[in-house]
C-alpha cells in the first residue's frame, strides 16, 4: 500500500513539472533598463535575422530623416522581392507611412524606398545601419541591406539584436509604431488607400507586449523579436531559427518574470556625490542620478550588489544642469552589470576674472597720469 501511494505521489509530481524544450537555435532575454542578460542560449552565435533587420532600418530612418518627407517610389523599390506593402512606381508617401508599412506588414519595398530616401542607395544606407550598430555595441552584426533578404554577409546574434531593440525602444516614435496593431493609410498620390495589420501576433498573445518584429526566410528560419513591459520591468526577447517561436517567447517571459524582480538602486534626482570643479562660482557641483535605477535580481542577489561612483577628471565651469559628469557602476558578485550616468544637479557659472579687469584699469589710469604729468612740462 505504501509503495502504491509513493508511486501515485511520484506520478503527480512528475506530471506537474512543465518540461519545455526551446525550439530556437539562439535565444536571449534582456532587461532594457540595465542591459542585464536574464537568459541566453547561443546568444553570441552569428545567424541570419530575416526581417527583424527592419528594427535597425526603422531606427536609422527615424534618426536621420524628417518623418513628414515625401518619398517618390522608385522602380527598384516597387520591384523588390518578398513581403510587400504593394508600392507602385511613382507613388508618393511620407516617410512615416513607409515606416509603418515596414514594421507592420514587413514591406521589403518600404525598406528599399526608405533606404533610397535617406541615403540615396541601399548600399549607403546599410553603411549607416552598421555605424549605428557599432555605436550601440552590436559588435557581431553586419548589415548589407535594409530588408533582411538572405546574404552571407548579413548577420547578427541574438544578443546584438536584443541590444539594438532595447536602444530603438527608447525612441518614442519607434515604440509607438511597433505597438500599433492596425494602421489605416489614406489614399496616396498615384496609389491606393491601405489598412496595415501588424504581423506580430504576440501583441495579442501576451499581457504587456509592446512590439516588436517578426521575420522569416528559408535560409534563416523563423526569427522573432518581442518586448514586454510588466511587473516594473521592460524585457526584450529574441529568438533566431525557432520553429515554435511564439511558444518559445511565452515560456521565456514566464521564466524571466517568475525568477526576477526589479530592485531599486537609486531614485531619479537623488544626490550621489559632489564633484570638484575649477573656475566656478562654487567649488563643487552635486551629481545626481539621471533616472530611477532598477536592476532585475533573483531572490537573495540583493546582498551581492555593489555600486562604484566614477567622476570625470579635470571638471571646469561653466556646467549646465543635466550635463553628464560621471557614472554609477552597478556590480553583482564582482561582475559589472550596468553603468548609469550621473548628471549635474545645478548650473555652475564660470567665475568672472575681476582682478584682471582691475589690473587693466589700473594700467590705463597710470598711463593717463604719466601723460598728464609730462604735458605739464611742455
Amino acid at each position: 500500500m505504501k509503495k502504491i501511494s509513493f508511486v501515485i505521489v511520484f506520478i503527480i509530481l512528475l506530471t506537474s513539472i512543465r518540461c519545455f524544450a526551446l525550439s530556437a537555435r539562439s535565444a536571449v532575454v534582456l532587461d532594457c533598463a540595465s542591459g542585464r542578460i536574464l537568459f541566453s542560449q547561443n546568444g553570441n552565435e552569428k545567424r541570419g535575422m530575416a526581417s527583424t533587420t527592419k528594427i535597425m532600418t526603422a531606427i536609422t530612418a527615424l534618426e536621420n530623416t524628417d518623418l513628414s518627407k515625401t518619398v517618390t517610389i522608385s522602380p527598384t523599390a516597387s520591384g523588390v522581392e518578398g513581403s510587400s506593402m504593394y508600392l507602385a512606381k511613382g507613388e508618393k508617401l511620407t516617410l512615416e507611412e513607409l515606416v509603418y508599412g515596414l514594421m507592420l506588414v514587413s514591406g521589403n519595398d518600404a525598406a528599399t524606398a526608405i533606404a533610397e530616401a535617406v541615403s540615396g542607395s541601399v548600399e549607403k544606407f546599410s553603411g549607416l545601419m552598421n555605424e549605428k550598430a557599432s555605436k550601440i555595441g552590436a559588435i557581431n552584426t553586419s548589415f548589407t541591406n535594409p530588408h533582411g533578404l538572405s546574404d552571407e554577409n548579413h548577420y547578427t546574434t541574438a544578443l546584438d539584436l536584443a541590444k539594438i531593440t532595447a536602444y530603438a525602444l527608447e525612441n518614442p516614435k519607434f515604440a509607438e509604431i511597433v505597438s500599433t496593431k492596425i494602421k489605416k493609410l489614406p489614399q496616396s498620390e498615384g496609389g491606393i488607400a491601405r489598412t496595415l495589420v501588424n504581423h506580430n501576433k504576440f501583441l495579442n498573445m501576451y499581457e504587456g507586449c509592446i512590439g516588436v518584429k517578426t521575420g522569416f526566410t528559408k535560409a534563416t528560419g523563423r526569427c522573432l523579436v518581442t518586448a514586454v513591459e510588466k511587473d516594473g520591468m521592460k524585457l526584450v526577447c529574441v529568438t533566431l531559427n525557432a520553429p515554435d517561436d511564439w511558444n518559445d517567447h511565452k515560456e521565456l517571459y514566464n521564466k524571466a518574470f517568475s525568477e526576477y524582480l526589479p530592485y531599486q538602486i537609486k531614485s531619479s534626482g537623488e544626490k550621489i556625490t559632489d564633484a570638484k570643479i575649477k573656475r566656478g562660482t562654487a567649488d563643487t557641483v552635486p551629481l545626481v542620478a539621471s533616472e530611477d535605477i532598477f536592476i532585475p535580481l533573483k531572490s537573495g542577489e540583493e546582498q551581492l550588489i555593489k555600486t562604484e561612483i566614477r567622476v570625470f577628471e579635470d571638471l571646469s565651469a561653466p556646467v549646465a544642469k543635466g550635463d553628464t559628469l560621471g557614472s554609477i557602476d552597478v556590480s553583482l558578485d564582482g561582475k559589472l552589470l550596468a553603468e548609469f550616468p550621473l548628471i549635474a544637479g545645478q548650473d555652475i557659472a564660470e567665475k568672472k576674472q575681476i582682478f584682471k579687469k582691475n589690473e587693466s584699469n589700473v594700467s590705463a589710469t597710470l598711463k593717463n597720469l604719466i601723460f598728464a604729468w609730462l604735458t605739464c612740462f611742455k
